[in-house]
């Protein structure tokens, strides 16, 4: 009788062995997680080389599979698809902002990257980009700590150049840096408080997040006829971007914004 009841237990045991590998079996990557992207991120390294001179940015929206940035130059945006660790991307497109040489460089870098990323690694607080086993891209992710003002994270750029002449100003909450010739070196100042709450104010009559759709009202730049000019905003590390306009002629809805902004870089009359 112990001899039969041994045999019996040794075959339920065996029996529930068959069966919880006949459930592996139905679904080998039952225990795996699934593996996810988003949120901000900042790109570190691109082609082998640390990205220091110019931010360019990665945001994944998970709930939409929607991604975008800044490539170096223009904002861009496209759709992306996840299935574990592989990864594409897909309807990539970007706004038409004309920029300096390095910077049209460094976009086309950054997007060549993308469009040939076939997997991911996720790793040490770092995503990894790969076109199978090569790394084309480095990023971290963007922390904003709960303490961060709302200023802190706003900023102003605004560009005019043509062959002879060359402007750039940029504001934030606590300084003015201005040039207005490529010979000159960078001027920098403090911004006062009341110039901050005027250009503040300025932008929240705006739809920051749509300057790439303001119309310029003219187009002599692009002949020649006029220095070249955009305004980029960043706010919360996103940048955005009007179209090229016509230096002294912006869309009407920034036109109060530039003028404010030229009145408190504009550089010092000497007598």
């Amino acid at each position: 009788m112990k001899t039969f009841t041994i045999i019996l237990f040794s075959i339920l045991l065996n029996s529930c062995g068959a069966t919880q590998d006949s459930k592996s079996n139905l679904n080998p990557d039952m225990d795996k997680a699934t593996q996810t992207l988003n949120g901000d991120y900042k790109v570190t390294l691109l082609d082998n080389q640390s990205i220091t001179s110019q931010e360019i940015t990665l945001t994944f929206d998970d709930a939409n599979k929607r991604v975008s940035g800044f490539s170096g130059c223009n904002n861009f945006f496209g759709t992306y698809n996840l299935d574990n660790e592989s990864l594409t991307f897909s309807n990539l497109a970007s706004t038409k902002k004309f920029c300096q040489e390095e910077a049209n460089a460094l976009e086309q870098n950054y997007l060549k990257a993308l469009e040939k990323t076939t997997n991911f690694k996720d790793a040490n607080n770092t995503i990894s980009l790969l076109n199978n086993d090569t790394v084309v891209l480095n990023a971290t992710p963007v922390i904003v700590t709960s303490g961060q003002k709302q200023d802190q994270s706003l900023s102003f750029k605004y560009t005019a150049f043509a062959r002879g002449s060359y402007t750039m100003i940029n504001i934030d909450q606590t300084t003015v840096t201005s040039q207005f010739s490529r010979s000159e070196k960078e001027n920098t100042k403090a911004c006062s408080t009341q110039d901050w709450d005027t250009i503040t104010t300025l932008s929240k009559a705006i739809d920051i997040k749509s300057l790439n759709t303001l119309e310029p009202p003219s187009t002599a730049h692009q002949y020649d006829g006029a220095a070249s000019s955009n305004l980029t905003v960043t706010l919360n590390g996103e940048q955005y971007s009007t179209p090229t306009f016509d230096a002294g002629n912006p869309p009407k809805e920034i036109a109060a914004l530039i003028t404010k902004i030229w009145e408190i870089a504009k550089p010092e009359t000497k007598n």
